[in-house]
């Protein structure tokens, strides 16, 4: 139960807050506050400090704009975590909310009350450098040695990437730079970096010699010291998909907050879905062939390692020969699609089965290929921790990460043909098996791709069971006001408590939803692109900020190429600038007493803050329905309907509706902000879902020509 102690820790840090920041006390986050405390503050813990069965300890709260949501969950969940000896990680699933939390909110809570807590921001290995390999790059451009550990057929030396190493280095060492990516000061190439970086498989760990100063492990220290992580959601997912725990803490020790939780489930699937690239797959395995020599040279020819390179090399000629012949027999699906239709969904057994007939002469391959591999990978880690020979320890130290990348090179071929073949649960769900075609002048290939279609079981498994307790907020969780999308599409247990804050916000008097009388339904094409230039032309203002939100890039280029020349000089595109950058721009030439529109798809619908001036009209183009024939959404329609159910009213139109929500939030941002919302999809009142749509929108003040 909640303790008084903890009781009075939050109303506390709450009363110091408002009066530090001269605020007054917000219903909504007070609501909030409490909810958060009564659910974490009821988990039961065993004695070994493990979340009892009977003991749900999550909750779901959507929180509408202007709540102050952060500060909602903080004191609560911070106080919390603290009592009980628990991390707390809050994870967000954008950039722009990740960087708020981190350097404006949580350092504003801390300054403002008398809770005493570290927090740090948890990044995963590919922002930090590895010092080892940056070494052995220096030698092998140098000329110094030949570094085993990089040998690459393609690598040959370069002066411009040495002086570039050479740079990072110095800096390094003098200590002017940490080794984290985003601290360098210019942008570095992409491929570049990823030369210096190291896969979990790549890393020595405490084998390494630069261990006691490598910087992913530095940071992974201040995570063990701190009382507060901030991550995002795909380091969670990515943590979780390892275990839990290879990155961040262990679920079983972590209250998780989810901010931007709506995302979750997308989060989820990315990282259970497995992919094999066949001809890439090919190419991989003819390096390694080459590279088994030099691994062979490092090893030093011990029996055990002999051995089970000789199993690998059998396993690499194995795996070759079948999918030589797998490449061979899917010529034909290569040529059924094409560069307009590039995706071939299998959604019936019967349909995949010539497929399936194909891919099992991988299976004995691709395992006992990855069970060698595996073996010789611990092989050699026990005889490196166990040698006292300096040149025996930095030949061993050299083959490791070649081993590691065999690995991460096989292990995913391993895991799409295993879950290619795996027989579907009954009742449940089935995998989405897809096939998609890349063809290009550099490259000619087909990729196999398997991905759950629900998020409910995965989270369910590897997170809600085992994580000591969890929060999932969002501005948009509900629609028409009820959790059950959300709730299923997480595998939220059905005793989580919910609730739902309003945001105070005076909506009918802040906001006018128009729906303009030359507006048509979003589903004729030429009229609707038609509509949204007379909008422009005739009713929005030249000299206001602006923004159009599209759904299709298409369009949005149809309708700008439909302005007239003095409308043109004031669009900017997404595609004109970086997100950043048009942000600034925009809000730039507003500064300057000008007018500025951008026209914008999904990405400019989230996370975009522009408060004021800054935005005054905001047209919604189309309702945002996903795209029909995704194999994700396809699968899982054509199993829904097997089942009997709607999967326009179980999947399409919530997910419209979220997105859409979400949309016309970008409009109202703080209490003084006022404009109208342009609706130029006339189903919104022409159809019949148009009332869940309008009923999951704010109270906002209705116009219908």
């Amino acid at each position: 139960m909640l303790s008084n102690t903890v009781k009075s820790n939050i109303q506390t840090a709450y009363s110091e807050y408002l009066k530090n920041r001269d605020l007054k006390p917000r219903s909504g986050q007070k609501h909030m506050l409490a909810q958060i405390a009564r659910t974490l503050g009821n988990i039961a813990l065993d004695d070994e400090g493990v979340r009892q069965a009977n003991s749900t300890g999550i909750a779901v709260v959507e929180a509408g704009t202007g709540t102050g949501k952060t500060v909602g969950y903080a004191l609560s969940a911070i106080s919390l975590a603290m009592a009980m000896e628990k991390k707390l990680v809050i994870s967000t699933a954008t950039i722009a909310l990740q960087e708020q939390v981190v350097n404006k909110d949580l350092p504003d809570i801390a300054k403002n009350t008398e809770l005493n807590f570290k927090a740090v921001l948890a990044k995963g290995r590919s922002r930090y450098l590895c010092t080892q390999k940056l070494e052995q790059l220096i030698q092998f451009y140098s000329g110094t040695v030949v570094a085993m550990s990089l040998f690459e057929e393609t690598m040959e030396a370069d002066e411009a990437s040495l002086a570039q190493y050479n740079e990072l280095m110095t800096q390094f060492g003098s200590g002017a730079w940490s080794g984290d990516r985003d601290h360098w000061p210019d942008k570095i190439d992409d491929n570049l970096w990823f030369s210096l970086t190291s896969s979990h498989r790549e890393c020595l760990n405490r084998r390494c010699p630069h261990y006691q100063n490598c910087p992913f492990f530095e940071a992974r220290g201040e995570l063990e010291n701190a009382q507060v992580i901030i991550a995002n959601h795909d380091l969670v997912m990515a943590d979780l998909s390892l275990g839990g725990g290879a990155i961040l803490p262990a679920p079983e020790d972590t209250i998780y907050v989810f901010d931007e939780g709506h995302h979750l489930p997308e989060k989820a699937l990315s990282h259970f879905a497995q992919q094999l690239t066949v001809k890439y797959t090919l190419n991989q395995i003819d390096a390694i062939r080459k590279q088994i020599p030099k691994v062979r040279l490092e090893l030093a020819y011990g029996d055990t390692a002999e051995r089970l390179l000789a199993t690998i090399v059998d396993g690499l000629n194995d795996a070759h020969q079948q999918l030589s012949l797998t490449w061979s027999a899917m010529q034909p699906w290569f040529n059924r699609l094409s560069s307009e239709e590039r995706t071939l969904t299998f959604l019936q057994s019967e349909q995949r089965q010539p497929l399936d007939d194909l891919l099992n002469p991988l299976v004995y391959p691709f395992t006992s290929l990855y069970a060698s591999m595996n073996a010789l990978d611990e092989h050699t880690r026990k005889q490196l921790s166990a040698s006292d020979d300096p040149q025996e320890k930095e030949r061993l130290q050299n083959a490791l990460p070649v081993i590691g990348r065999w690995l991460s090179r096989i292990e995913p071929a391993k895991g799409l043909v295993d879950s290619w073949l795996e027989p579907d649960a009954e009742n449940a769900p089935p995998v989405a098996r897809w096939l998609d075609r890349i063809d290009n002048a550099d490259n000619q290939d087909l990729i196999l791709n398997t991905s759950p279609v629900s998020a409910s079981s995965v989270l369910k498994n590897f997170l809600w069971n085992r994580c000591c307790g969890a929060v999932v907020t969002s501005a948009t969780l509900t629609v028409a006001g009820k959790f059950d999308r959300i709730m299923t599409q997480c595998g939220i247990p059905e005793q989580a408590d919910v609730l739902k804050v309003e945001s105070p916000f005076d909506y009918p008097n802040l906001v006018t939803a128009t729906i303009p009388a030359l507006a048509v339904e979003g589903s004729q094409r030429d009229a609707h692109s038609e509509s949204i230039v007379a909008l422009i032309h005739q009713h929005l203002p030249m000299e206001t900020g602006n923004l159009v939100l599209f759904s299709s890039r298409a369009q949005m280029q149809e309708v700008y190429e439909g302005l007239n020349d003095d409308w043109k000089a004031l669009v900017t595109s997404q595609d004109d600038l970086p997100k950043t950058a048009l942000i600034e721009h925009h809000k730039e030439r507003l500064n300057e007493g000008g007018g500025s529109t951008l026209f914008g798809l999904a990405s400019l619908a989230e996370g975009v803050d522009l408060p004021g001036n800054y935005l005054k009209h905001l047209v919604i183009a189309k309702i945002p329905f996903g795209v029909p024939d995704d194999p994700i959404t396809s699968t899982l329609a054509q199993w829904l309907e097997s089942k009997g159910m709607n999967p326009f009213q179980v999947i399409t139109l919530p997910a419209a509706t979220i997105r859409l929500v979400q949309a016309c939030g970008r409009l109202i941002r703080q209490e003084q902000d006022s404009g109208v919302i342009w609706f130029m999809d006339r189903r919104i009142v022409s159809k019949r879902y148009g009332k869940t749509i309008i009923n999951s929108l704010p109270n906002y003040h209705w116009k219908i020509e």
